[in-house]
């Protein structure tokens, strides 16, 4: 691989958005359909439009390994207890994903053009509706962008301090452990997407991209490890994020 990669770009330098309802595989079908019919039970007349995004939007997704993600448009806000409640029920009837997230925002929010480079860009490019009005195509196609980095990263900070606190309490589970590790690969990726033209999709991407920029710094090589356990104890994790200085 040489860089720039220009990963996950088209010729003229776009994103490219490889999600798509086409690109669902069979076995995700129905927990899909039950949880888009959980979060129209939930939200009724509040609801605007549901995006399904991550691995299972790509078709790359394997059962019992990988997460369903989807993004909530509604009208105003709205009280999602019930939604996680019912949630945590449908996740033990279907086995075939570990996790489902719910990325919920306000309508008017998302469609602020001064939010173009988070909403803007998270909906035309990482994201398929699959239920509702579909309001990606409002936005232009973007090409890599600091802007757009800085936005998908200004929860990074919080997100690392508010898992070291759930460690130093031992209240942090194997899975929420692996999704801060992939958090933070992501987050350092971002910092240099721009100069190499790419916008990767999946963690092990970030991973090798980064590799390609950093191919001495031994944190690369020690968040793969991190991924590659079955079990990440508590300070191996503390270690580990403690030496972020990226940011």
């Amino acid at each position: 691989m040489k860089r720039p990669t220009r990963l996950g770009t088209d010729d003229a330098g776009y994103v490219i958005n490889q999600t798509s309802i086409h690109h669902i595989q069979p076995e995700f079908e129905t927990v899909l359909f039950k949880a888009i019919e959980l979060v129209k039970e939930a939200f009724d007349e509040q609801l605007h439009s549901i995006y399904l995004y991550g691995s299972i939007g790509r078709g790359t997704a394997v059962a019992g390994q990988s997460d369903l993600d989807l993004t909530v448009l509604v009208h105003e806000d709205v009280d999602a207890t019930e939604l996680v409640e019912q949630t945590e029920q449908l996740l033990m009837q279907h086995p075939e994903v570990i996790k489902i997230d719910y990325d919920i925002g306000r309508l008017d929010v998302a469609l602020d053009p001064a939010n173009r480079f988070e909403w803007g860009f998270w909906l035309r490019h990482l994201c398929t509706c699959v239920d509702g009005e579909d309001v990606s195509i409002q936005f232009p196609r973007m090409k890599p962008d600091v802007r757009v980095s800085e936005a998908l990263n200004q929860d990074l900070i919080s997100s690392i301090e508010a898992a070291k606190s759930k460690l130093l309490r031992g209240q942090m589970s194997h899975l929420e452990k692996r999704s801060i590790v992939k958090r933070v690969i992501r987050g350092w990726y971002l910092t240099i997407n721009v100069k190499d033209e790419s916008f990767a999709a999946t963690v092990e991407a970030c991973l090798a991209i980064l590799k390609l920029y950093f191919s001495e710094d031994p944190r690369v090589e020690q968040g793969e490890v991190l991924l590659r356990q079955d079990d990440i104890t508590n300070q191996q994790l503390l270690d580990y994020l403690n030496e972020i200085d990226w940011i």
